[in-house]
């Protein structure tokens, strides 16, 4: 009875790892129970990882990563004297942030064939979400045509969906074909939540560059055993873009057309209508301003309604903008940048947003170099993570996290936002249990052979 209850427990861990894509915060009791519970249940009959090379290479990014992000936020927060402080980042965003990595690293090696059992519940727990995905796109439960099921932003469900969905794509040469195919269909479907669903086209610019890679990668002699084939790739990449068509058809919302317009802003960031305000709006700091949260929303709304004056794509102008006000306070103090809290006079006393829009530039207008440096290697985690396994699995697991993740937030600051960073951190302690279990299965394959 006792190991039937724990196996129920470790699965239920996995899927809630899925599940979270459209529950999103309001999946932290049910996280309780698989999650937290059988740490201290399951203490004294788990086998953890001994090997202080692999526990180095998790810890020091990840520690080193939000042990700045603390001493930053309390040594340098970049507030002048008497100000009130922002809502966003505080303390309990890296306290909270540490404890999910604990838990995916403890919770995660308590699991025992973790690596066999993801392959087997996670492909069929990603059906299962895309299901409930679709239900609220086509019972129009949606935030202006896009989907985020009980999240707080259309992001999440796309960029949770999209990674697990390439992370079950490790040890391909070993899956069997109905398994392969099931992984192809869902990478198909990534590509439906992504641009049918959610429209979610910074993490959409990532998928299809994390598909390239792969196609890229699989015509070097090295991976052509472990990655799908480049027909396969593009089969699933052409399939997933023409099921958003007859999407669009039935429910009306052109959340696929949303796509150009993300290129258009990469082809007229210099043109005279968008260039001409970023010049203008990137002049100096914001002014600051004492006010309520209606006061930010109040910026926020008169900021979109002056993008949307200027450009048939407030949203994409609004980000040049951000941009081009966060450069030059890059200039001005590159090394160390202007404090943690100082997006707030900079940004949010001008446009209404808590962050710019942009990790990489949101690290270096308030860490400075400095701080990219930790970010960078707190991003490139998996790629540490995946020492010992073969190059095929390498490049999957860092494709499908630091790839997709890093893109996509060339587009939005996912760091900087609490659930983002949350799901991140645990995320990153279940690959640290993951790639453990499958260098184990790996050494005692060798040793019987």
């Amino acid at each position: 009875m006792f190991s039937k209850a724990r196996a129920v427990l470790d699965d239920g861990f996995i899927v809630g790892l899925v599940f979270a894509l459209f529950l999103a915060g309001k999946i932290v009791p049910y996280l309780a129970v698989v999650g937290v519970l059988p740490i201290f249940l399951f203490w004294t009959k788990s086998d953890y990882a001994k090997s202080r090379g692999a526990i180095l290479r998790f810890a020091l990014p990840v520690v080193g990563y939000l042990a700045f992000c603390f001493l930053l936020l309390i040594f340098y927060p970049g507030l002048q004297p008497g100000e009130k402080p922002p809502r966003n980042p505080d303390i309990e965003l890296y306290a909270i942030a540490a404890v999910m990595a604990g838990i995916g690293f403890f919770r995660g090696q308590q699991i025992k064939n973790l690596h066999a059992r993801f392959h087997a519940i996670a492909p069929w727990s990603l059906v299962a979400a895309f299901a409930v995905l679709s239900g609220y796109m086509f019972l129009r439960i949606q935030d202006d045509c896009r989907v985020r099921a009980e999240a707080a932003w259309p992001f999440i469900p796309a960029v949770i969906f999209t990674t697990l969905s390439f992370l079950l794509l490790l040890d391909w040469e070993r899956l069997s074909k109905r398994a392969r195919f099931l992984r192809l269909a869902l990478i198909s479907l990534s590509v439906v939540v992504v641009l049918g669903y959610t429209g979610a086209r910074g993490v959409g610019v990532g998928q299809f560059a994390v598909l390239a890679a792969f196609i890229l990668l699989r015509l070097s002699h090295k991976f052509q055993a472990g990655l799908p084939t480049a027909t396969e790739l593009l089969a699933c990449a052409a399939i997933g873009v023409l099921l958003c068509f007859p999407v669009q058809a039935v429910t009306g919302c052109n959340n696929f057309g949303r796509l150009p317009a993300l290129f258009d802003m990469v082809r007229n960031a210099y043109a005279d209508d968008v260039g001409t305000s970023m010049r203008a709006t990137g002049s100096g700091a914001a002014t600051q301003t004492e006010g309520s949260e209606g006061k930010g929303d109040a910026l926020r709304a008169e900021a979109e309604r002056d993008a949307a004056r200027r450009s048939g794509n407030p949203s994409i102008t609004l980000r040049l903008d951000m941009w081009a006000v966060s450069a030059n306070a890059i200039r001005e103090a590159p090394f160390f940048g202007h404090g943690a809290l100082s997006l707030r006079s900079i940004i949010q006393d001008r446009f209404g947003f808590e962050h710019n829009h942009n990790q990489y530039l949101s690290w270096l207008v308030t860490g400075g170099i400095v701080f990219l440096c930790f970010g960078l290697l707190f991003l490139f985690t998996p790629y540490l993570l995946s020492y010992g396994l073969p190059p095929a699995n390498r490049a999957v697991l860092t494709l499908s996290v630091t790839g997709l993740w890093g893109i996509a937030m060339v587009f939005d600051s996912f760091l900087s936002l609490d659930f983002y960073l949350h799901y991140f951190s645990l995320l990153l302690g279940f690959l640290f249990a993951l790639t453990s279990d499958m260098v184990r299965a790996k050494r005692l394959q060798n040793e019987c052979t």
